[in-house]
């Protein structure tokens, strides 16, 4: 059994749906309203990983998402702010000027990640909590679409 396998194992993780595995470790227990009629758990967190060759797919989320990094190689984490502007973060252990342990993603930004070696285990906070209903995955086609400036970049698979 390699690494992967046994923190898949160990963390008792299922596949995500944009790539990766997961599982859900904090639902709070507090409930905030976000519409009128609508409520959220306060904040949520997931174990999740990412694996050798796999990209997540673009994909947001309605609320803000705070990642930490737990363990593993070097994640990189693309994100196209509402300005239409893509950047990128990295989180690693080996932290310094341009790798973090933390990055926060707005709400409604797009994101993608993917690892530098054989994996990258991180956590995921959203604050008001996370529902599959406020998650949005996108072809890469249609947001090159959406952002023709930074169309290549959207397009290109880094791994």
């Amino acid at each position: 059994m390699d690494d992967t396998e046994q923190i898949i194992d160990r963390l008792d993780l299922s596949p995500h749906p944009e790539g990766g595995y997961y599982r859900e470790t904090y639902r709070s227990e507090l409930n905030v309203s976000v519409s009128n009629d609508a409520k959220r758990s306060a904040g949520t967190g997931i174990y999740f990983l990412l694996t050798e060759g796999v990209l997540s797919d673009w994909h947001r989320v309605r609320w803000d998402e705070l990642w930490h990094f737990y363990a593993g190689d070097t994640l990189v984490l693309e994100v196209i702010d509402q300005d239409g502007k893509l950047y990128e973060a990295k989180l690693g252990e080996t932290f310094g000027q341009d790798v973090g342990l933390q990055q926060l993603v707005p709400h409604d930004c797009w994101q993608r990640a993917y690892c530098l070696g054989s994996y990258s285990l991180v956590g995921c906070t959203v604050s008001p909590g996370f529902e599959f209903e406020d998650f949005e995955m996108i072809e890469p086609k249609k947001l090159a679409q959406k952002y023709p400036d930074i169309s290549e970049e959207i397009l290109h698979n880094p791994i």
